[in-house]
């Protein structure tokens, strides 16, 4: 397929970029590189590759993008909440108003698969809950919040010859192109790899992990079925064994790096407690997670070894 990713040169555009074009799709990524070039950079003249340096608030340059594409990813928008805090407006620009107009642009120009990237954490706070893609939203933050307002629209929308598939991803962790280090496995693998006290705070919410490899393939799986299995529809995108329970991570870690040193700090800074079911996306599409936490936070050590990042304290490897 011709293939537009909005947000493709970002943490999991990275890898979901190489991809789609591994499997012999034409990918556009269109993206304003924020945060740099270094997830597309090795892909210049690839055949089947092209770039679109934009922002996704630029419709004119959503509209010059879209014809003759059979799909649209939308990835782009900005991440996590003490992003999206720093400036609400802008946000609700990029994260509300944007999304639904690249869908409306999608629609006109006869696009036939449009995939949203949401979140788990539209789910909040909810303890003592299995929570599946049918249980009630209680997003806590302008980014959560965002993400559920959108989901709603484009399902309640019209029925249209591209009807979306909403994917909510589990919290990412792992390597990447353009890497991330405000993320809590990332950070953490980070603190004690380089030596310092990597701190959990509080310790009791429950949070799903994803491998961003697992939530990659999670994209081309979903492009590659019949439209009929996954249009319309909503999937929560993780694994049931990967839920864990923040007190849990500090092992974790020691497993991994046994020389870590891990403070757990009483007060909770993020009250987001969520324990999710996967079982829909599993059986509709056959999804089993290739990777384990354990593995991320090694191939992540490893990088840092290696210097692959650069300088792990740059802002650039954080969204916030």
């Amino acid at each position: 397929m011709k293939i537009l990713v909005l947000g493709g040169a970002g943490y999991l555009g990275g890898w979901l970029t190489p991809l789609l074009l591994d499997e012999g799709h034409e990918v556009t990524v269109f993206d304003r590189l924020l945060y740099g070039p270094a997830a597309v950079a090795p892909l210049a003249g690839r055949p089947g590759f092209k770039l679109v340096e934009a922002d996704i608030r630029n419709l004119g340059a959503v509209a010059a993008a879209l014809p003759g594409q059979e799909a649209v990813i939308l990835l782009a928008g900005l991440v996590g909440e003490p992003a999206c805090n720093r400036d609400p407006a802008d946000t609700v620009a990029v994260n509300y108003l944007a999304p639904l107009a690249v869908w409306r642009a999608a629609v006109y120009h006869g696009v036939g698969r449009f995939i949203f990237t949401s979140t788990d954490s539209c789910y909040g706070a909810q303890e003592n809950v299995l929570l599946t893609e049918d249980s009630p939203l209680k997003p806590l933050g302008l980014y959560a919040e965002l993400k559920a307002r959108v989901e709603k629209e484009l399902l309640e929308a019209p029925a249209s010859v591209c009807r979306p598939t909403i994917l909510r991803l589990a919290t990412l962790y792992g390597p990447a192109p353009r890497m991330r280090f405000d993320l809590i496995l990332n950070l953490l693998v980070r603190e004690a790899a380089l030596g310092r006290v990597a701190k959990i705070f509080s310790g009791e919410q429950w949070r799903p992990f994803v491998h961003v490899r697992d939530a990659a393939r999670a994209f081309a799986l979903a492009l590659a079925v019949d439209p009929k299995t996954v249009s319309g529809q909503i999937f929560n995108v993780g694994s049931n064994h990967q839920n864990i329970q923040f007190k849990d991570l500090g092992a974790l870690l020691c497993r991994v790096l046994p020389r870590a040193r891990v403070e757990t700090v009483p007060q909770p800074p993020d009250l987001r407690d969520y324990h999710v079911a996967f079982d829909k996306f599993s059986r509709a599409l056959d999804f089993k997670p290739e990777f384990e936490p354990e593995d991320g936070l090694r191939q992540i050590a490893a990088g840092l070894a290696q210097s692959a990042w650069g300088d792990p304290d740059d802002p650039r490897h954080r969204n916030s």
